[in-house]
């Protein structure tokens, strides 16, 4: 590859933000791009470094292409954050109801973390499936909306959708994250559940919960990327 698509790929890696995996494979294709399109001219006679500088000319400037690149970026992310929202989710009532086997807890919960407990479920349930809207929406759905495409992606209005989604998991992390605290705080047990309460809501509802709060931001951040960009 030469110095001229390198310094292109470059420029174009420091003007994205988004995951890892994703910004990859669209440096990749863009690589993969200027690479064949460089071949071509190759061909004609040219050099390969003025080759190189013609399929660089042809791809285009890095601030015209890199705000459809975003987009897809936003895109990407947004997906990602609700899949972790939904996996997150539907994971909690399994672990939750083996500690509560082992513990011997009483069915149905006395007092208000019975309250707490319904409360907790019902609103999982509809989590649940408002994250799997947002998924669809981020998936087929997207293919049905916006204005601009990008290897037949429409991505007219998918920072405006991210930015929602990184909202979204912010506040699904600080709601499930206090409910849930203040549900281990007054559960009835005894013995050694009584002192684990705490710690395995730390391990098993906390930490997965900060992961979807720094998911959350990281959409914020891409959508805000993705809209100055343009």
């Amino acid at each position: 590859m030469t110095a001229a698509i390198e310094g292109y790929l470059a420029d174009l890696d420091r003007a994205l933000r988004g995951p890892r995996r994703a910004k990859a494979s669209l440096l990749r294709e863009a690589r993969d791009s200027l690479v064949d399109a460089a071949e071509a001219y190759t061909e004609t006679g040219l050099t390969p470094e003025a080759a190189a500088r013609h399929a660089v000319d042809d791809f285009g400037d890095v601030a015209r292409i890199a705000p459809d690149y975003q987009a897809e970026l936003a895109l990407a992310q947004g997906r990602r954050t609700a899949l972790l929202v939904f996996a997150t989710l539907i994971a909690q009532p399994p672990i939750w109801h083996l500690v509560e086997w082992i513990g011997g807890e009483p069915d149905p919960l006395p007092g208000l973390a019975s309250f707490l407990d319904t409360l907790v479920s019902w609103l999982g349930a509809l989590t649940i499936v408002v994250t799997l809207v947002v998924v669809w929406t981020f998936g087929t759905g997207t293919r049905r909306r916006g204005s601009t495409r990008l290897g037949g992606t429409r991505l007219g209005s998918t920072p405006w959708r991210t930015r929602l989604t990184g909202l979204f998991a912010c506040a699904v992390a600080v709601a499930f994250s206090a409910i849930g605290l203040l549900l281990a705080l007054v559960g009835p047990g005894t013995g050694l559940l009584a002192h684990a309460r705490i710690p395995l809501a730390l391990v098993f509802l906390i930490l997965p919960m900060l992961l979807v709060a720094r998911d959350g931001a990281r959409c914020l951040a891409t959508a805000r990327a993705a809209t100055t960009s343009r």
